[in-house]
């Protein structure tokens, strides 16, 4: 995702103390976090890599994020993501990372967090939010994913030559087979199924796929 730059008027003095005091006044106010934790198997063999990824859904200014820390009291685990990614879309406007992830050799904790989001002009606000799965992922195999998870939906990521997500969502009945999805997505080569729980909570992404057979 590609941030967006805000430029600022500077022409008389007097304007610019006035937007100041109006940026000063604008109170940074998160509405809502989601997090999901991600569990991305590379192969059907090996036990899945895992990360958090957050969303907070922000209610005004979404181009003027600076900055969040993520929190977990219980272990003492902080991340901290400068200049985030940010998106809007059906009239709601985000701010987030897809990349928290655990110290080396360790796992993502259950259980609360909390959040401090800062804005451009050093508004600040927290949010809590909860992480939950079930501790078995850690060690599955991509072929168990879906049993563990039970009740989860299948989702399906299509990528172009560079990694560049061009479909996520529900395949449609026509993709029986890999050239109909050329047919609809001509600069394809490699998709994942993914597996989804309700909320968004825990995501498994299921080994990469390639769409094009080699010569």
């Amino acid at each position: 995702m590609k941030l967006f730059k805000i430029l600022f008027p500077t022409v008389l003095a007097t304007i610019l103390s006035l937007s100041f005091f109006s940026c000063s006044e604008s109170e940074a106010d998160v509405v809502s976090a989601t997090a999901s934790a991600v569990f991305d198997f590379s192969d059907e063999e090996n036990p899945p890599a895992h990360r958090l990824a957050v969303f907070f859904q922000v209610s005004n200014e979404v181009q003027r994020s600076q900055s969040f820390t993520v929190t977990n009291p219980q272990s003492g685990y902080s991340w901290f993501v400068a200049k985030p990614g940010i998106f809007t879309g059906m009239n709601k406007s985000y701010a987030y990372s897809v990349n928290l992830n655990a110290p080396e050799g360790e796992e993502i904790p259950v259980g609360a967090y909390s959040v401090i989001y800062q804005d451009a002009a050093g508004n600040e606000d927290s949010i809590t939010f909860s992480v939950n799965y079930k501790k078995e992922l850690l060690t599955a195999k991509a072929a168990d994913c879906k049993e563990i998870l039970g009740n989860a939906s299948e989702n399906l990521a299509i990528y172009d030559d560079s990694g560049e997500l061009l479909f996520m969502g529900k395949a449609k009945n026509s993709w029986k087979t890999n050239e109909a999805i050329l047919k609809d997505y001509k600069l394809a080569e490699t998709k994942r199924v993914c597996y989804v729980t309700a909320g968004n909570t825990i995501i498994c992404m299921m080994p990469e796929e390639k769409l094009k057979t080699e010569n």
